[in-house]
């Protein structure tokens, strides 16, 4: 098969090796895209179509992206001419996926929702893409090699993205939820009996935001869209929502880490982000 996966990023360019690894010839565009991307690209020896007006050599189009562009990625590759099947491997509504779906069908492009859960796929066992649609067993024979597991979850488009969102909402959410206690807990002058109350009877806490802090701040620019789309969802399903409003602008004040090193972020200086209010909110 020839595929195209549009971006390769970090989560991107692990699924893209999951399908060379299988066999298969997968494209990229690297028309606007960063000189990471590019070395991304150059090391697993992606083909450059330059730009998106050659998609249409592709079978399949993979698009893994920040919800919040999810769709506009839809949008341009609908517009190209590309006929073949199209999947959105990214963390948005189930609304968001009918929409797309919408937009593609009427220029004949197929469509298969897609959830990725875990860390980009560099290790055995540690990542799943999960997928729903007519033609999502199609993906599923792609991966017949390297470090990607694909399940399906069936036939109706939006069933990928439900799990994805359930999954999101307790580990991005609990997350947000546990930094934003230490910085109170730091504001209000406890910390340090905090984390001996948490020593004694939550023994993981201290731990969890350690975590949550180094691994997460610099990936929390693209987790805002994410939060909103989960309190999107748990408001069409009539379930409480306004705690992922909360953990959207807890990850909103963490954005000035985008893309640093683990090791260059500490707890204090992410706590002292959710003290101090982001005037831009």
């Amino acid at each position: 098969m020839i595929l195209t996966i549009l971006h390769p990023g970090e989560m991107g360019i692990s699924v893209a090796a999951a399908a060379i690894s299988s066999g298969h010839r997968v494209l990229w565009v690297s028309e606007g895209r960063s000189e990471d991307t590019k070395s991304r690209a150059s090391f697993q020896k992606l083909e450059d179509i330059k730009t998106l007006s050659k998609i249409s050599e592709s079978e399949m189009v993979f698009s893994i992206c920040p919800p919040q562009s999810a769709m506009e990625v839809a949008k341009a590759v609908s517009e190209t001419g590309f006929e073949g099947l199209y999947m959105d491997a990214n963390a948005g509504s189930p609304e968001k996926k009918h929409l797309i779906n919408d937009l593609l069908k009427a220029s004949n492009i197929d469509f298969v929702d897609g959830g990725i859960i875990g860390p980009p796929a560099n290790s055995e066992g540690s990542t799943r893409l999960y997928v729903s649609g007519e033609r999502c067993d199609e993906i599923k024979d792609i991966f017949t090699d390297g470090f990607l597991s694909v399940h399906s979850v069936g036939h109706e488009i939006g069933k990928a993205a439900s799990l994805k969102i359930a999954y999101g909402a307790w580990t991005k959410g609990s997350s947000a939820l546990i930094l934003a206690v230490r910085a109170m807990a730091k504001n209000a002058g406890v910390e340090k009996d905090l984390l001996h109350e948490w020593s004694l009877s939550q023994p993981n806490a201290e731990a969890m935001t350690l975590l949550s802090a180094t691994l997460n701040s610099p990936k929390a620019w693209r987790f805002v869209s994410e939060m909103n789309e989960i309190s999107e969802t748990f408001a069409s399903h009539g379930v409480p929502n306004v705690f992922w409003d909360a953990a959207a602008e807890v990850y909103e004040r963490l954005t000035d880490f985008k893309n640093l090193p683990n090791d260059r972020v500490d707890i204090d200086s992410v706590l002292q982000k959710l003290i101090e209010p982001n005037e831009d909110i």
